[in-house]
């Protein structure tokens, strides 16, 4: 009898192991995935697609730190797709940048985390997947300025307030996501608190209007805090000033 019983167990499992698993990881908007077939370990996958082991647990979280738990049609994430957008419909993002979490980007857009990890599927409960030059999605929208309004090509340079007030009346960090607007849109203070945003190669940040920029270059230009500048350019220390687009939220 115990010797069916275990026998009948052991055929189910083997079912089980054997069946095509829904594709978790492909939900998540990969770029590039593959099926795991009979006789997979993680090895031989890495070697076959040429990704490393940290990148492909980082990608699959599901997968335990033996390797151990790879099912036969499993699919798994092999490119969370660099620095596109996780959505087309994506009104304002943000790009990951070397040391963020969830709760720092979080503090820094004003976003919540339930809002944050809805909004981005591919964030695993732990946020400890994110990857530098990572784009998230941090509000809906749509068109082409991010904010829908009115675009303006300027230059922009960035500076560190070293926690002195900005012309709106807040203390302001070298690390806030702010920008200091020039004289020609500053309108008396009008748009003191709200959201811009700023595009460079591909690259789109969102910043708050905190400070005005009576020596910004041209009609358009506007100065970012050194954090914001360093998230939307990785090189703008040697770039110093750079051509964006920019427009209200």
């Amino acid at each position: 009898m115990f010797s069916k019983a275990f026998s009948a167990l052991l055929v189910t499992a083997l079912a089980v192991s054997a069946s095509p698993v829904a594709p978790l990881e492909a939900r998540q908007g990969c770029a590039q995935t593959y099926t795991v077939v009979s006789g997979d370990t993680c090895a031989a996958i890495e070697s076959r697609v040429g990704v490393s082991d940290s990148q492909l647990h980082a990608l699959n979280p599901s997968i335990n730190g033996g390797c151990t738990n790879l099912q036969i049609g499993q699919v798994l994430c092999l490119s969370s797709g660099g620095g596109s957008p996780p959505s087309g419909g994506c009104g304002q993002t943000y790009t990951v940048v070397s040391g963020d979490t969830c709760a720092a980007i979080e503090s820094r857009t004003g976003v919540s985390d339930s809002q944050l990890h809805a909004l981005n599927p591919s964030i695993n409960g732990g946020c400890t997947n994110l990857q530098i030059g990572q784009v998230l999605c941090l509000g809906g929208g749509g068109g082409s300025p991010p904010g829908g309004g009115q675009s303006f090509n300027g230059l922009a340079t960035y500076y560190d307030p070293n926690g002195g007030f900005g012309a709106c009346g807040s203390p302001l960090q070298n690390g806030d996501f702010i920008v200091a607007l020039g004289t020609g849109h500053w309108d008396g203070g009008s748009h003191c608190g709200q959201t811009v945003n700023v595009q460079y190669r591909g690259r789109t940040i969102s910043v708050s209007v905190q400070d005005l920029c009576p020596g910004c270059q041209g009609a358009n230009g506007i100065d970012l805090s050194e954090g914001a500048m360093a998230a939307l350019d990785s090189n703008y220390i040697n770039d110093g000033v750079i051509s964006v687009v920019w427009s209200f939220a």
